[in-house]
């Protein structure tokens, strides 16, 4: 490969043009997303049950659901939620499961289910994803609801249209019903059983076939027409007649009318009543684009909309995506920048550019191949290229270097090029590799988290490798044509004859005094292990200001929609007076559900969820200030917000916590880890007062540990029913408890008799009671029931009725009830791991049968990294491997592997210089560190090694191949740190995330390199006496 390139410079330059074209293609051709879309491991099966209680849902419903499902294979985890009149059943599969498979098994054991009521639909099967709408759009005014509804399908319809849209979901609309309401009084007055009222509506209604008639002229269809959905039609539709004429029709009995579906959701946008419609793009869609093409849409067709009626947007991820993109990427030009900068002083103009062109080559073919791997640039694929720009030059360094010092040699550039490659050959091959070996464990991460980190080690790897064949393949060619043309032979900016004396003369004392030198490293080491596991906690994920928060509030179980709704605008009130103008953007207010997290929601009268968009920060960094105006070519600030979101939300929980009616409320802010709360805790077991009682214990111990706030557990009271049973009269009378529910059902919630088609769309005839008697809770003893005979009964007279308090949800795992405290932790207090610690520690006897189990995204996530962790030994043993089999021993190879601890020391020096807490993106940041670490490393060792075979006394090989290796290595360590400088002094705002890992790996690297020139040759001399013990042949 390396002849080839300096002979056939023209072949090289066509083929590296053919790469960069085929890279940036890739590029504008890739969508752009906050993150990826991850398709989980997960199935729901969800089953509506209208008006069935929490305790009917579970028991008719999600138990023979749950038992028919659990003999499937590949199940881990089954976990369930029984709401009031609907239930929702999570099964989480083992990963690496057939999907497909799956589906299908489950899909064929719930067509097994036989015994589900009538009244439930039927359950619907899902494979659950991770994707974040685009943008959101509430059409809202002061117009009747009907209306809005109506406008809201037409929206929906011209959204779907949109290049890009996949689909459109619509909340806070309400379908239209034919309403039969029945008056009881006058069907006992008449004989008339509300079962016959059903039975003629649908055997009057429906259009049936009636077949063919084979006549001369060809076949004919048959078809019999039934009563249009009309509700004058309807009302003369005759039920019983006489031979003397009479006739008795629906209108004596009922009243027929066309009317909007029952409120269970409110939705308010700005203040005023809303419908509001998510955007979902295409797996090729841009989320960039998409939402550019949306506002368009928003903006030109808000002059259509009646007077009064308004088009908001919220939730515009592209916001995010494209502040994030822009910083991104400004701090990656100014890093380059440095780096440029770095090589020019220390090195040379020629030199820093053929070394600077290695930067795109490589990360162009990892452009190349994620594109054809259907990955999308989002803030995880960003985020590993920042990691990789930290990495790719240093092969182009180790080479170029190399070459540069044959040519002070004296050597022409075709034979530096030719020779000094040649010589770095495998040293680089070999760090190239342990590097990627380094990044391995990141595929042994499972679940959510795994699938959203994927793409980390595939940029880094495929990085790599189009470094490490752009150093071998591409840059010899260069250093020869280039070099030749410019005849280089001038010295660089640095004195390196200076510095190599001081250097040596220190690493020969350092030599000589060797074992207190390692003594003194390894209790360095020791010191500092010990403080950051005692003094630093770890933490998943730190918070990131997104200028978006949910504002979750629980009223008491007693609250009907309208009272809770008339809260929710108390608490719209409260916000518009506490944040200003130059805050506040949008302000979305949900009554009746309440949006947890992915696959989470509870419905209910008695939740409000405010969504609260903030205006866009002002820019709080020199990055943000200067540089990414520049870049994205604006020049201008964006953004008026002063205060930060942990700022406002801190000023609106006080603001709203005295409010009356408020039980219980908790603030949420997006992070860029998993959904949920810091804390999930479950006690699993069968008698639900034990249950309810070991919950209050677990959330009362923690309410009071110092640090912890919005401490909640869900097995609280739920509301008050009506609970109705036969009693003896009524056994006597014939009646059952099937007669009596049905007419409570029919009566009250009313019973779907069919489906009819109503302007092009299916809707339901209900055959109901009228509101006023369904709003009396006196009017249930009165109910009237029609027995068969057409003689009437009162239902208080056959039934003992009894009040009684049921639950808002009951929750299941695994086959068992499962009640869950949830807590949100002060990451500068405590952090959720030590909660927990202090959980098992307090609660470790619980009764019998009942035991404590985490759970949660972020628990998962935890174990997924604990995962990693272990994935993280083979990966070591790998590189161990590579190094054996490089220098032919066993003992160099942990010589070389012995300064990756020592990074760990700059690590922690880092993150208490700039406040940190440990977290997951440090530990990215410090595999970054190894791959450099073990790089370095290797060459200098290396370069010892083969001087001893050339017959060099081991501490003059030591200083010599010190003196020789200490620029490139130096040329790493500063080139790689200047690369992400940005990120470790001037990260702020929305590149703040990142600056965790930028320390993890600057600091550590800035630590490991006085390890690794001073250190470093002291344990190398130490394994050579070791060997020389032993009585084996220390050159070797």
């Amino acid at each position: 490969m390396i002849e080839f390139a300096i002979r056939n410079p023209l072949i090289v330059n066509l083929l590296l043009a053919l790469v960069l074209l085929a890279g940036v293609q890739s590029w504008y051709a890739m969508p752009r997303e906050m993150f990826p879309t991850v398709e989980q491991d997960k199935v729901n099966i969800r089953t509506l049950f209208e008006g069935a209680s929490p305790e009917e849902v579970e028991r008719q419903v999600t138990l023979p659901i749950e038992q028919e499902i659990d003999g499937l294979a590949d199940i881990e985890v089954i976990s369930s939620t029984s709401n009031e009149g609907n239930s929702s059943i999570l099964v989480e599969l083992h990963s690496g499961a057939d999907m497909d498979d799956f589906l299908r098994k489950a899909q064929n054991a719930l067509d097994q289910v036989d015994d589900l009521p009538e009244e439930a639909e039927e359950p619907e099967l899902s494979r659950l994803e991770t994707r974040f709408p685009v943008i959101s759009v509430s059409l809202y005014g002061e117009i009747a609801r009907g209306r809005l509804y109506q406008i809201a399908e037409q929206i929906k319809d011209e959204l779907i249209e949109i290049p890009g849209v996949a689909s459109v979901g619509v909340a806070g609309d309400r379908e239209w019903e034919l309403w039969v309401v029945a008056d009881p009084q006058r069907l006992a007055a008449r004989g008339v059983a509300l079962a016959e009222l059903a039975r003629a509506l649908r055997q009057n209604l429906r259009d049936l076939p009636g077949g063919t008639l084979k006549s001369e002229t060809g076949d004919i269809r048959l078809r019999g027409i039934g009563v249009a959905p009309d509700p004058q039609q309807m009302a003369a539709l005759v039920l019983r007649s006489n031979e003397a004429g009479g006739q008795l029709r629906l209108g004596d009995l009922a009243q027929v009318e066309l009317r909007l579906e029952e409120v269970q959701t409110l939705g308010r946008f700005n203040g005023q009543p809303s419908v509001n419609l998510t955007i979902n793009k295409t797996s090729e869609g841009s989320t960039i684009e998409v939402a550019r093409l949306v506002r368009e849409f928003v903006a030109q067709r808000q002059p259509q909309l009646p007077v009064g009626v308004h088009l908001g947007l919220f939730s515009d991820l592209s916001v995010y995506v494209k502040t994030r993109l822009d910083t991104v990427k400004s701090s990656g030009l100014v890093g380059l920048t440095l780096v440029l900068l770095a090589l020019y002083l220390m090195l040379n103009f020629r030199i820093a550019f053929i070394t600077a062109l290695g930067i795109p080559v490589s990360f162009l073919v990892a452009v190349i191949l994620l594109h054809y791997l259907d990955y999308s640039i989002n803030m995880v694929s960003l985020f590993a290229f920042l990691i990789a720009l930290g990495l790719i030059v240093d092969d182009a360094i180790i080479v170029n270097e190399n070459i540069y010092r044959h040519l002070e040699m004296g050597k022409s550039p075709a034979v530096a090029a030719r020779i000094g490659t040649k010589e770095v050959f495998w040293p680089v091959v070999a760090s190239t590799t342990t590097t990627i070996a380094a990044f391995m464990p990141m595929f042994a991460v499972g679940g959510t988290m795994g699938a959203f980190i994927a793409v980390i080690p595939v940029v880094v790897t495929a990085s790599l490798v189009g470094s490490m064949l752009e150093a071998f393949g591409v840059l010899p060619s260069h250093a020869k044509e280039w070099l030749t043309r410019a005849r280089e032979r001038r010295q660089g900016r640095i004195d390196w004859a200076a510095l190599n004396q001081r250097y040596t003369r220190l690493l020969r004392w350092s030599l000589d005094y060797r074992y207190p030198v390692a003594m003194l490293s390894i209790g360095i080491l020791a010191l500092t292990i010990a403080f950051a596991a005692t003094r630093i906690p770890f933490l998943l994920f730190g918070h990131v200001d997104v200028g978006q928060f949910f504002i979750n509030v629980e009223t008491p179980s007693t609250y009907s929609i309208e009272e809770t709704s008339r809260l929710a605008a108390r608490l719209e009130r409260e916000i518009y007076a506490t944040l200003d103008e130059d805050e506040l953007d949008t302000l979305l207010t949900n009554v009746g559900v309440m949006f947890i997290d992915f696959h989470r929601v509870r419905f209910g009268s008695r939740y409000i969820q405010l969504i609260v968009d903030l205006k866009k920060q002002r820019p709080q960094g020199f990055i943000e200030r200067w540089i990414a105006p520049a870049v994205s070519l604006k020049f201008a600030w964006e953004g008026s917000r002063e205060r930060s979101s942990p700022e406002v939300i801190d000023q609106l929980r006080e603001r709203l916590a005295g409010i009356p009616g408020i039980r219980r409320m908790s603030v949420l802010r997006p992070q860029g880890g998993p959904a949920g709360a810091d804390i999930e805790i479950g006690v699993v077991g069968s008698e639900v007062a034990v249950l309810r009682e070991q919950a209050e214990q677990i959330r009362s111990f923690i309410e009071r540990l110092p640090g912890s706030s919005d401490v909640r557990q869900d097995m609280d009271p739920g509301k008050l029913e009506y609970r109705y049973a036969l009693n003896e009269r009524g056994r006597r009378l014939g009646l059952t408890q099937q007669q009596l529910a049905d007419a409570v059902r029919t009566g009250f919630l009313g019973l779907k008799v069919l489906h009819v088609s109503w302007n092009d769309k299916r809707i339901p005839v209900r055959l109901i009671y009228p509101d006023a008697l369904r709003h009396d809770a006196a009017a249930l003893e009165r109910l009237p029931i029609t027995l068969e005979d057409g003689h009437t009964v009162y239902l208080g007279d056959v039934a003992q009725i009894e009040q009684a308090r049921g639950f808002n949800s009951i929750n299941r795992r695994d086959l068992q009830r499962l009640a869950t405290i949830t807590a949100e932790v002060d990451s500068e207090i405590t952090t959720p791991n030590k909660v927990i610690a202090q959980v098992k520690a307090e609660f470790t006897a619980l009764p019998e049968g009942y035991k404590l189990i985490f759970l949660g995204e972020k628990k998962k996530a935890e174990e997924s990294i604990a995962g990693m962790k272990r994935a993280l030994v083979i990966a070591l043993a790998v590189i161990f491997f590579i190094l054996a089999a490089l220098f032919k021993s066993l003992l160099d190879p942990l010589v070389v592997m012995f300064a990756i601890p020592f990074g760990f020391i700059g690590v922690v020096v880092g993150h208490q210089l700039f406040g940190f807490h440990l977290q997951f993106l440090s530990l990215i940041g410090f595999l970054a560190l190894t791959g450099i670490v073990v790089n370095d490393s290797l060459i200098l060792i290396d370069f010892a090694k083969r001087l001893r075979r050339k017959g060099w006394e081991r501490k003059a090989a030591l200083v010599e191949a010190g003196r020789v290796r200490i620029r490139p290595i130096l040329l790493t360590t500063i080139t790689t740190f200047l690369g992400i400088s940005p990120l470790i002094f001037f990260a702020t705002g929305q590149t703040a995330f990142l600056a965790p890992m930028a320390v993890s790996l600057g600091f550590g690297l800035l630590f490991a390199t006085g390890l690794i020139l001073l250190t470093l040759p002291c344990f190398y001399l130490i394994a050579d006496d070791l060997r020389g013990a032993m009585g084996r042949d220390a050159s070797s």
